[in-house]
């Protein structure tokens, strides 16, 4: 799998709206520093040097929190994936999840010194991955719990009952050079909460752009024909309408519409009715040139080729092999075929009077249908 189906696949899933899925990405997404933690903390018990750093029985505690917090997430990764297999969902799942994770760390981190050390970026962390996960509705207890917690250890930290990072025998920052151990547990804590948390950033802000960019194309896209729609396509008029009135250079619009559309629709169903758009559309986009035409749906089975740089000739062409292609394309509904034609009004334009023109095309196409439809009429507008 390389980075880009992966970086998709991990966006699938915090945009999945099932609770079970988004609480299988924070347990997965937590693990890594819970693994990164406990190891510290067994390398410290298991050398004096590093354990002397560390209140007698306070690490052992601490490790014990540690290993119920990593055995309780991967109860959770194993639930959300039966649930994800039997296609259920667990609403109750998220504070199930969430809150007992940031319990153990904020724990940790209050008695590491959440002042002076890495752990205060590792609830950061966190926090930014619950929310982009959960709503704030979902994660209301957990931040009153978090609140209260650290309003109550700062208070009795003040009125001399509770010591400052009781999990050590002296704070990690003393005004004295930092010891071996620290030294290591603060380089490699400060990595394990930094560069995840940037990753999570870039990550972050390459979603929204890739979510802006689709959002744009859903504006100004027809859904059904994936051609522009009637928006993008006065926009476009009105540019090549200042374009060619400074170049006096002509262009065409082309306005077409499926005869008796109506009737396929009676005839043959709604889903036939949008096959036929569907593959008048595909026409238009093959029958016109990528990134200097535009092809729009102005609305029902209406449709308009903008084509610059091109006179009637040229554009009476373009029409006829778009005709001639619908017309020779049979369309399937009911075990039966059935073709369709379209009537076309072309209309050529000078000194940039667009919206005139389109005016124009548009009652030529009614001429045509008034002359017995499957015909094209172009006019040249003066």
């Amino acid at each position: 799998m390389n980075l880009k189906v992966l970086m998709r696949s991990i966006e699938l899933r915090l945009l999945d709206r099932k609770v079970a899925n988004r609480c299988m990405v924070f347990a997965v997404m937590s693990l890594p520093m819970c693994f990164i933690l406990w190891g510290l903390q067994a390398y410290a018990l298991a050398h004096p040097e590093a354990a002397a750093f560390y209140r007698p029985g306070a690490l052992r505690l601490a490790q014990q929190g540690l290993t119920a917090l990593i055995l309780w997430l991967a109860m959770v990764l194993l639930l959300t994936w039966q649930l994800r297999r039997q296609g259920r969902d667990a609403q109750w799942l998220a504070p199930w999840t969430v809150m007992p994770t940031f319990i153990v760390f904020l724990l940790l981190a209050i008695g590491h010194g959440l002042k002076d050390t890495p752990m205060g970026m590792v609830l950061i962390q966190e926090l930014v991955v619950a929310r982009a996960l959960f709503s704030l509705r979902r994660l209301r207890s957990t931040l009153v719990l978090m609140v209260a917690m650290l309003a109550a250890s700062e208070l009795l930290i003040k009125s001399g009952q509770f010591v400052y990072a009781p999990l050590l025998t002296a704070p990690v920052f003393n005004g004295e050079d930092l010891g071996a151990w620290w030294a290591l547990w603060l380089r490699i804590m400060f990595q394990a909460a930094v560069l995840p948390f940037t990753a999570m950033l870039f990550f972050t802000f390459n979603t929204l752009r890739r979510q802006r960019k689709e959002l744009e194309s859903l504006v100004r896209t027809d859904a059904l024909t994936g051609l522009s729609n009637r928006r993008e396509f006065m926009s476009q008029l009105e540019i090549e309408s200042h374009r060619h009135a400074r170049s006096g250079r002509p262009f065409c619009l082309v306005v077409c519409d499926v005869d008796h559309f109506k009737k396929v629709n009676d005839s043959w169903g709604h889903p036939a009715g949008d096959a036929v758009l569907a593959q008048l559309g595909h026409i238009l986009r093959s029958s016109t040139r990528d990134q200097i035409d535009t092809a729009a749906r102005l609305g029902g089975e209406e449709f308009v080729l903008l084509l610059p740089d091109t006179d009637l000739n040229g554009a009476s062409r373009v029409a006829s092999k778009i005709a001639s292609s619908l017309r020779g394309h049979a369309f399937q509904a009911d075990g039966a075929s059935f073709h369709v034609t379209q009537s076309i009004g072309i209309a050529e334009v000078h000194g940039g009077q667009g919206e005139r023109a389109l005016r124009i095309a548009d009652q030529n196409l009614y001429r045509a249908k008034h002359a017995g439809r499957d015909q094209v009429v172009a006019t040249v507008v003066a």
